[in-house]
């Protein structure tokens, strides 16, 4: 099963993972992160401590942001853990699709489906 991180701006990270956790139910091996009052650098040691200790190694990291400093952390730990893929843009429908579709799917499968279902889920009507 492939592990997930999510790595946001204030709380939400802890507030998209609670809200799936009541639409799929228990979900393990789901972290969340905020960078409120953290530099990169600081944001990016705390999520690679949490990676060494729980050996997360196998894992999505979910980012709000392409190019902000949520990304850019994700970005610099990739570079100690080379196995963990990056996504930006995190929704609901992406992190659904991650908590159900996890255990079914390599790394890269996940990833490529975790971007199609989030794009799935914006609409304009």
């Amino acid at each position: 099963m492939i592990n997930g991180i999510v790595i946001c701006h204030g709380e939400l990270a802890e507030n998209i993972v609670a809200a799936a956790r009541k639409i799929v139910g228990p979900a393990e091996q789901i972290f969340a992160f905020s960078n409120e009052g953290l530099d990169t650098k600081t944001l990016t040691e705390n999520v690679a401590g949490v990676i060494r200790d729980n050996s997360l190694n196998r894992s999505l990291i979910m980012v709000d942001l392409r190019g902000g400093s949520c990304w850019t952390a994700a970005k610099m730990l990739t570079r100690e853990f080379p196995d963990i893929k990056v996504l930006s843009g995190v929704n609901l429908p992406m992190l659904i699709s991650f908590l159900t579709k996890r255990a079914d799917l390599d790394a890269e499968e996940l990833a490529e489906r975790l971007e199609t279902d989030a794009h799935r889920g914006i609409w304009l009507e």
